[in-house]
């Protein structure tokens, strides 16, 4: 903001002296202009002799020709005057437009800086309290949760939200990585047509067509190699991992061919092959944004619950193996959040905050790691 206000200063200033400069530039040309006139009002002015009266006719000509020449004077100022005016008042209208554009683009981030705390405040200004009286360590590392009986602990939903966000993450980071690495360096134009509309496209399907299509083709997979229902972590697992592909493909790709060519062609000239020059030059050089498709993807893997509730199973409980029905944070306080009240409606609200808090770790950490790279 105070840039912007400096540099509309700077522009009102050298307005102020180009107005200046104009109007000293239209005196001297006004004298200029008038300077053909004074022979002619001087003949015009002269007093009448015998000589000068025989000369009426030429007194008539004298004086149509001096208005026209103040005509022409009149006209050729006023133009001269609009010509010069122009980038003067261009300057003016752009540093006026940039300052309203300014405060108009403030007041959006002041804006979302203040929903951010908005919903910071009511989180935390419901979640503490409640917290503090179910206590702190029976919340997080309770492994029963019985809201019929005020027992609220929601260490399973942790460990169920964690284990399947990083299981999700390692297999859709390396697919979406390898598949961004096809689409910018090894897919040829007429396939490239085709998939990347496709993988648009699937970053668009609701949460709910994932969740059918887990529960009609994933469970079926699971159970038929486990014979366990097919509902558990695995499952869940694989369906995230679909879902956040489409994030990781597209910002991958995007990071890879915001690699400057002079990378991969230098070191094609060196002796490398396509593969090498791609996996160990222009990955290298596109790190952060591959780290930050796997950060977007992670978040939307802790933050998903209407697919995952379908094929999770469920169960408040911390798996035992692969196969076991898992509940997340986000399912939980989907399945409860409708008909809880009282202590059990804050203490949803409070899981809600884990989960924030959770987010906003993950975030840092990876924040930390992209900076020592």
């Amino acid at each position: 903001m105070p840039k912007a206000k400096s540099s509309a200063r700077k522009i009102q200033v050298q307005f102020h002296l180009a107005q200046r400069n104009y109007k000293r530039i239209i005196k001297r040309m006004r004298t200029s202009l008038l300077d053909p006139l004074d022979p002619i009002e001087a003949t015009a002015q002269a007093p009448a002799t015998s000589a000068t009266q025989d000369l009426a006719p030429t007194q008539a000509f004298v004086q149509s020709c001096k208005q026209l020449l103040r005509t022409i004077r009149a006209k050729a100022l006023r133009g001269i005057a609009v010509v010069l005016e122009m980038p003067y008042k261009h300057e003016a209208r752009v540093a006026c437009l940039e300052f309203v554009m300014s405060v108009l683009f403030a007041f959006c981030a002041l804006l979302c800086v203040v929903a951010v705390l908005a919903i910071c405040f009511f989180l935390f200004g419901k979640a503490v309290p409640t917290i503090m009286e179910v206590g702190v360590w029976d919340f997080l590392l309770g492994d029963r949760w019985m809201p019929t009986s005020e027992v609220f602990g929601i260490f399973p939903m942790i460990i169920g939200s964690l284990l399947v966000s990083v299981l999700s993450v390692i297999m859709g980071a390396a697919v979406g990585v390898l598949s961004a690495v096809y689409l910018a360096y090894f897919c040829k134009q007429s396939m490239l047509r085709i998939l990347t509309p496709c993988v648009e496209l699937l970053a668009g399907i609701p949460s709910i067509v994932y969740g059918f299509f887990g529960l009609v083709v994933l469970v079926e997979f699971v159970d038929f190699f486990a014979d366990n229902g097919g509902k558990g972590l695995l499952t869940a697992s694989l369906l995230l991992a679909i879902m956040i592909l489409p994030t990781i493909i597209l910002i991958s790709k995007t990071s890879i061919e915001a690699v400057p060519k002079s990378y991969y062609e230098g070191a094609i000239a060196l002796g490398a092959s396509k593969e090498r020059a791609v996996f160990f030059v222009v990955l290298k050089a596109a790190r952060s944004g591959i780290l930050a498709s796997i950060v977007l993807g992670m978040g939307r893997a802790i933050g998903e619950a209407m697919a995952v509730i379908i094929v999770a199973g469920n169960q408040p409980l911390i798996p035992e193996s692969i196969t076991d029905g898992v509940r997340t944070l986000t399912t939980n306080i989907v399945m409860e959040l409708g008909y809880a009240e009282g202590l059990h409606r804050d203490v949803l609200i409070a899981c809600g905050v884990v989960l924030f808090a959770f987010i906003l770790l993950l975030n840092l950490c990876f924040r930390a790691v992209a900076k020592r790279l």
